[in-house]
């Protein structure tokens, strides 16, 4: 049996995914989602939370600059992650501002579509 899509809201800061926007003040991007699709992303945040854990430790070693910090490397391609599946799964307006922000331009858009990577 197939699984339908649903409308979800995302908030990227805190990483919330709602059915409900009046849950939450300021969702960041609306996505049509099957459950499976909805578990990836918010495995994705699990995994981006796990990161930030790790650049706050890194942070406590004075002398490790960022530009020299595989957590921060890490940290920052779970975001890309996290904008990737959104990118897939959000409506025109939540592709238009990820887009827009150009946080997918420095990837190499390996778990993007062929019909998405067309469209740059």
């Amino acid at each position: 049996m197939m699984e339908s899509k649903q409308t979800y809201f995302v908030d990227i800061s805190s990483g919330d995914i709602l059915q409900d926007p009046n849950q939450n003040a300021s969702p960041s991007y609306r996505i049509f989602a099957t459950p499976t699709e909805v578990n990836e992303l918010k495995m994705l945040f699990n995994d981006n939370y796990d990161d930030d854990m790790s650049t706050m430790r890194r942070a406590q070693v004075p002398f490790r600059q960022y530009h020299n910090s595989p957590e921060d490397d890490q940290y920052d391609q779970s975001m890309r992650d996290i904008y990737s599946k959104i990118y897939l799964l959000g409506d025109e307006e939540a592709r238009l501002h990820i887009t827009k922000i150009g946080i997918l331009e420095h990837t190499a858009n390996d778990h993007l579509r062929e019909d998405i990577k067309n469209l740059k």
